[in-house]
């Protein structure tokens, strides 16, 4: 991959993963290649879900799906139970937690992702994305009125401007 030859890459990713069905390192690079540099990331779902059904835990193919979900599929509750399930081995996992906290974004839950991003941001105080993005929660806030108000409502007014990061 490191050539940029991303379709030979992707048929070696493919013999490896026919030759071992559950090597781990093929199933992970082949997703991330389908879905980022090839821009398909729904190709990139059997090959994660086969990942995770071997290696649960795997953190960085439960980020991958769950951006995937979120971003691609519009399916938020699958990307929760992928932030959380990373979270649940790791509670200050700073790209699971941020990935959670757009999660109630989408829902339109402004306080809580309010709450949520602050949390994250003092665990992770380097990460400017995170600094961004409680940026533009709280201006989106100050537009539609009080926090409280805001939970009650539900409303959902980020348009895409929150994405969650890889």
């Amino acid at each position: 991959m490191d050539d940029k030859d991303y379709k030979n890459a992707e048929m070696w990713f493919t013999k490896a993963i026919q030759e071992k069905p559950v090597f781990r390192s093929a199933l992970f690079n082949i997703a991330l290649l389908l879905s980022t540099e090839l821009q398909s990331p729904l190709e990139a779902v059997p090959y994660l879900q086969q990942l995770l059904k071997h290696y649960p835990d795997h953190h960085k193919g439960l980020i991958l799906l769950g951006d995937i979900y979120l971003n691609n599929m519009q399916d938020i509750d699958g990307a929760e139970k992928c932030f959380a399930k990373v979270l649940e081995t790791d509670r200050n996992h700073a790209q699971a937690r941020h990935n959670l906290c757009v999660v109630y974004v989408e829902r339109g839950e402004l306080a809580r992702a309010e709450r949520c991003l602050s949390s994250v941001l003092r665990i992770a105080p380097q990460e400017e994305y995170i600094r961004n993005h409680l940026g533009i929660v709280r201006a989106k806030i100050n537009d539609l009125g009080t926090k409280s108000e805001l939970d009650a409502r539900h409303l959902n007014p980020t348009n895409g401007a929150l994405k969650v990061e890889l």
